[in-house]
């Protein structure tokens, strides 16, 4: 009978939580790096770009004294035709292409269209820098930014970095 009480109380019993330490906040945002390339009324576009479920670029932000601003982060409400909920912003053609290159690894081909669909996204976003810092498909990301931009970018306190001169200049040449 006890046992049995037990097996039942297993599962309920708490565990540790695992824990991962936060990778150190790039060179390039922590001394103020980012201010040569983030002019006022600008956004510093992290690449993939923080959701729910990628937050590091919100601790960039907290760090630099909430010195520039982001675009996505965090939002819960109706989405779509259907008003269906949705916890995070809503998706743009830039960074949903984005965020299935970090999940899959894989380089797509960039087309005219998605070149002119990443212009159009970074000026919604009043974009100033868009920014990889090292991670997990970081190479697949590098080469995905730089063929949407048509440079390659420059490694800079610690992350790459692609400026967007007056919020148009993704996809002025193919890479």
């Amino acid at each position: 009978m006890g046992g049995a009480v037990a097996a039942a109380l297993l599962p309920i019993v708490p565990t540790p939580l695992a824990t991962v330490d936060r990778p150190a906040v790039p060179s390039f945002v922590a001394d103020g790096t980012w201010r040569a390339f983030v002019p006022e009324g600008r956004t510093l576009v992290p690449v993939p770009l923080p959701d729910p479920g990628r937050t590091e670029a919100l601790h960039w932000q907290t760090s630099a004294g909430l010195g520039f601003p982001l675009p996505g982060g965090y939002f819960n409400g109706p989405y779509g035709p259907d008003r269906t909920g949705i916890y995070g912003p809503v998706p743009r053609s830039t960074s949903t292409l984005l965020r299935e290159v970090s999940r899959t690894g894989q380089i797509p081909d960039i087309s005219p269209a998605q070149r002119r669909e990443a212009r159009k996204d970074l000026r919604f976003w009043r974009a100033g820098a868009v920014v990889l810092a090292p991670q997990p498909g970081d190479q697949a990301l590098r080469l995905t930014v730089q063929r949407l931009m048509g440079t390659p970018g420059r490694w800079i306190g610690g992350v790459w970095v692609w400026q967007v001169h007056r919020g148009t200049s993704a996809g002025s040449k193919a890479a």
